[in-house]
């Protein structure tokens, strides 16, 4: 088996890269990672595998797994990052389940959420303009020489 190499997603304009790293421990190949994204900061945090970039490239969905302690029923979320604004919105939580980002439209984002153990799945959309609760993303600190 070869080993887990990074992940590197482009912006459509070719300006930005998100860059996801195979975290230690994955319960699958694949399925979580760490996340670098310009000078932001995101810690200690886990991220899916997936993401993805709106046409304008100013914001980033991905999916955050906020209990990764079992395979079969985690809890996630998505979320957006508005990396113009270094800033982030929670668009949806679940628990006992998955969220995962589609893709952009406009000023709309399309996901697909599965939730109560599997037994209910939905395709939704939200449009980013109308989204509440953006929070600041700080920046990480100097020193650490992450390019993104």
């Amino acid at each position: 088996m070869s080993p887990l190499t990074d992940k590197k997603i482009a912006s459509p304009d070719n300006r930005l890269e998100a860059r996801l790293a195979p975290t230690n421990g994955s319960v699958w190949d694949l399925s979580h990672a760490s996340l670098a994204l310009r000078e932001l900061s995101f810690e200690a945090r886990i991220f899916g595998w997936n993401g993805v970039w709106s046409s304008c490239s100013r914001y980033f969905a991905i999916n955050e797994w906020l209990r990764i302690d079992t395979a079969h029923c985690p809890d996630m979320q998505l979320v957006i990052i508005d990396v113009q604004d270094g800033r982030e919105c929670v668009v949806e939580r679940v628990s006992c389940g998955f969220v995962e980002p589609m893709y952009f439209k406009d000023d709309l984002v399309k996901y697909n959420k599965i939730e109560k153990g599997m037994d209910e799945r939905a395709v939704i959309q939200c449009r980013v303009g109308e989204l509440a609760g953006w929070r600041t993303v700080p920046a990480r600190p100097t020193g650490r020489g992450a390019k993104g």
